[in-house]
Order: C-alpha cells, then sequence, then structure tokens
C-alpha cells in the first residue's frame, strides 16, 4: 500500500484568567502534541507534526480541550466575566491552509456538571455536537475527518 507522509501546523490560541487550556492533538489516536495553550491571537501557539497516512484510509484531525473545570468561569449579574477558551485560528496539512474547511469539523463538547443538569432541568436542550466551530468554550473534542491520498480529498472538498 503506497504511504504519504504529511505536515500539520496548527496555531491555536487562549483566553484564560487562572489555569491555562490544555490540548491534546491526534490523528486517529496518535497522540503528537499534549500541552497547555498560551498563545495570544496575535501570537498562537504553533503546533507542528508529522504523520504517515495509507492512501485509501479515512482519518481524523483531533483536538481534546482539557483543563477547564468549574471554577475557570465567573459569572456576576448574570453575566460571563472571567472564563477560559480554545480558539482554533488556522490549520495547515502539508502547507496548504484548509481555509473555510475548518468549519467542516465538529466539536462535542463534555458539558460540566451540575451545570449540565440544571440546563436540561429548566428547559434548556444542550446540542450533543457543534459544526462552524473554532472556539472551544467546554472540554470536548473537536474533530475533522479527512482521507488519504489527501490532494483527492481536498479538490472533492474544497467545491
Amino acid at each position: 500500500m503506497a504511504t504519504e507522509k504529511l505536515k500539520f501546523k496548527l496555531e491555536l490560541w487562549a483566553e484564560f484568567w487562572d489555569k491555562k487550556p490544555i490540548a491534546n492533538i491526534l490523528i486517529n489516536d496518535h497522540i503528537h502534541y499534549n500541552q497547555e495553550i498560551t498563545g495570544t491571537e496575535k501570537q498562537p501557539t504553533v503546533v507542528e507534526f508529522e504523520h504517515e497516512l495509507t492512501e485509501g484510509e479515512k482519518y481524523s484531525l483531533i483536538i481534546e480541550r482539557l483543563g477547564k473545570d468549574v471554577r475557570q468561569t465567573v459569572i456576576e449579574d448574570g453575566k460571563i466575566t472571567k472564563d477560559q477558551l480554545l480558539h482554533i485560528k488556522s490549520i495547515e496539512i502539508d502547507e496548504i491552509d484548509i481555509g473555510v474547511l475548518v468549519y467542516e469539523g465538529v466539536y462535542t463538547p463534555a458539558y460540566p456538571e451540575p451545570w449540565a443538569s440544571q440546563q436540561k432541568e429548566s428547559g434548556n436542550a444542550l446540542p450533543e455536537s457543534f459544526k462552524n466551530v473554532t472556539t472551544m468554550g467546554h472540554n470536548g473534542r473537536w474533530e475533522l475527518g479527512f482521507a488519504s491520498p489527501f490532494y483527492m480529498w481536498l479538490l472533492e472538498n474544497l467545491y
């Protein structure tokens, strides 16, 4: 089977007041990065790695967002005054900015308790997942599916 080695470059940034968010970055179940995200919007944390793919196989680029507990969100007078957020600024695969394809990623938050139960009790249905999201407020998982050969997948999905 033919293989291809792709370079991945992600720019991530964080908003926090107390603890920094943590990101695990994986291709399928292989972890390439596991650290706090300290970058800002103007100077994001840059994560670069290579991964070998087998042609004909499907893959997922995954960002697991960790490190947030209920104390990281401060609400005063019904408004969030302090929070911890993780943002995706850009993603390049093989030196190609995937641009709007970043919005095809699916974010599945892990809602904290007791907040999630309180929301459900008050009639607010919490979505299981979101598309078109580059900001992760809750711990959870953002996932973008793609396939090898990458350039064929890219051409099929850009238009």
